[in-house]
């Protein structure tokens, strides 16, 4: 490796080696074979998904880390804990969370998910005709459950129901 691309990977970690986050706060989410284990928030993500690592007794099971800069990282990881349940958090996550102040809070939250799917569905790139056919099918279908999302939200927030 050369000294250019020593200094970019050096630039991308702070003093103490945490990926360099600018003061934001990051969401991030750990996953295992069964599939999503644990969501969480920090301003240093590497420094603490070591912790977990090390620490947790599912830490060892841990195969996939996805971080995101959501721009309020609180509520963001609220939603996803209360939509995506991860095996582990303990925080939001008992057996029957408490609901969302408000439906259109919670209709907000399915919003968000359901965003997020899409992106998913559009950065798709397919294999085979077949493929193509499956992704444009589950592009239309969130496309119609965002519309139904919104119009619910508007009602809601307009005082009709």
């Amino acid at each position: 490796m050369g000294d250019v691309d020593a200094q970019f990977l050096r630039g991308l970690f702070d003093e103490e080696g945490s990926l360099y986050t600018g003061g934001r706060t990051a969401l991030y989410r750990l996953y295992g074979l069964e599939g999503l284990l644990y969501v969480g928030i920090s301003v240093s993500p590497l420094t603490r998904v070591r912790t977990h690592l090390r620490e947790q007794p599912w830490g060892p099971s841990v195969i996939g880390i996805q971080i995101d800069y959501p721009p309020d990282a609180e509520s963001a990881e609220r939603e996803a804990v209360f939509t995506e349940r991860p095996r582990h958090n303990v925080v939001f996550n008992g057996r029957n969370p408490p609901p969302p102040p408000d439906p259109a809070s919670r209709l907000r939250t399915e919003l968000a998910v359901e965003r997020r799917r899409l992106e998913e569905f559009d950065s798709a790139v397919p294999e085979s005709p077949t493929h193509l056919r499956l992704i444009e099918r589950g592009i239309r279908s969130k496309k119609a459950k965002i519309a139904k999302l919104l119009a619910e939200i508007g009602s809601l927030e307009t005082g009709g129901l």
